[in-house]
């Protein structure tokens, strides 16, 4: 029997980082019952405690936990990684990424700062290079890794694990429908305005209804719900808006999307979502992990800043462009998914290197 432990930010009924969790489980179902699955959760306290000499492999699974808004890596993390290989433990990497960095790092337009021991950053290197699979969840994240010398051990931009979703068979029709995902990062996003941002917005739906469009919100994490009342509440045409309180699973919210025109979201994983439903989105880049996903499907003019000024003219200005080149929108979507899906199941294909 070997013994698998997931790393990754669970427990708290967020359903992007639920949902890569299913997506590991559905992959790992499929090794058959030589294998057994524990999960921990990725914040230090847990971390900390985790009986790592228990098991034979170590995943670092999907989320932004490759991060830190000055330290680029969380030390614990690496310290937990390098500890069990320390124990001749096998680690894989799959699908992590990075967030919490300036914004200038998504152009790479200003130098790197890696505020780390030169112990840490031995040990960050021990753990890309001696890892059996390394997989970063996008270009962005594999560039930063490059600018801090961690780059010949970086097996495969392999891409979150959320392209594995899959869509069902389509039953509903395209209707005049914007699906729209709001929530909060408790300021924590590009601008560190979440309410000036939230006025953008709802002025950019009152312009999308004037032109014939209703919106319907939609959640991905219940502390969101608050928030998106709030925003309900500036909307001018109360009878053109919907909102669902529900946190539905991604297959059922997926199959919701369906008859959507498109979707404008906040939360990274509501693109995910949307892309499996082969909708096309416009995203709020409210921090470095939605565009390295935008980066990673060549749709980064999908993405609007927090932080811009012009917030509502780009929505409406990419609303014109979805309805011009939308069969093209979701084949550049339809063609990546299936390229990242590839590399996300190769691992186990290989036998998770066991």
């Amino acid at each position: 029997m070997k013994h698998v432990l997931y790393i990754g930010w669970i427990g708290y009924h967020n359903l992007g980082d639920e949902l890569m969790f299913d997506l590991f489980k559905q992959q790992f179902s499929q090794l058959g019952e030589d294998y057994k699955l524990d999960t921990v959760n990725n914040e230090k306290r847990y971390l900390d405690n985790a009986r790592i000499a228990d098991y034979d492999l170590i995943v670092l699974g999907g989320g932004s936990i490759l991060s830190g808004p000055d330290q680029l890596i969380q030390p614990y993390i690496i310290e937990t990684l390098y500890r069990a290989l320390q124990l001749n433990k096998k680690v894989m990497i799959w699908g992590s990424g990075i967030d919490w960095v300036p914004q200038s790092y998504i152009a790479l337009d200003a130098p790197i700062t890696w505020q780390a021991s030169k112990e840490l950053k031995q040990k960050t290197s021990t753990v890309f290079k001696e890892s059996v699979w390394t997989g970063v969840r996008g270009p962005l994240t594999h560039q930063v890794l490059q600018q801090c010398g961690i780059n010949d051990s970086i097996e495969v931009v392999s891409g979150d694990s959320a392209f594995l979703l899959e869509k069902g068979a389509t039953k509903e029709q395209k209707e005049n429908i914007i699906g729209v995902n709001w929530g909060t990062s408790y300021q924590n996003i590009y601008g560190y305005d979440e309410i000036t941002l939230e006025n953008r917005l709802a002025s950019a739906l009152n312009q999308l209804i004037a032109k014939g469009y209703k919106i319907y919100f939609y959640l991905v994490w219940q502390a969101d719900l608050d928030v998106t009342k709030r925003l309900c509440q500036k909307i001018s045409n109360q009878q053109a808006i919907t909102l669902d309180e529900k946190i539905y699973y991604q297959d059922d919210l997926i199959a919701l999307m369906d008859r959507f025109s498109f979707t404008i979201n906040f939360k990274l994983h509501a693109n995910y979502l949307s892309l499996a439903a082969q909708v096309p989105f416009i995203a709020l880049g409210y921090r470095f992990k939605i565009y390295d996903f935008a980066a990673s499907i060549d749709l980064s003019d999908m993405v609007i800043a927090t932080d811009d000024n012009q917030l509502a003219d780009k929505i409406l200005s990419l609303e014109q462009q979805i309805t011009t080149n939308q069969e093209n929108i979701v084949d550049t979507m339809r063609q990546y998914q299936q390229m990242y899906q590839k590399k996300l199941v190769a691992p186990f294909q290989q036998g998770l290197y066991l």
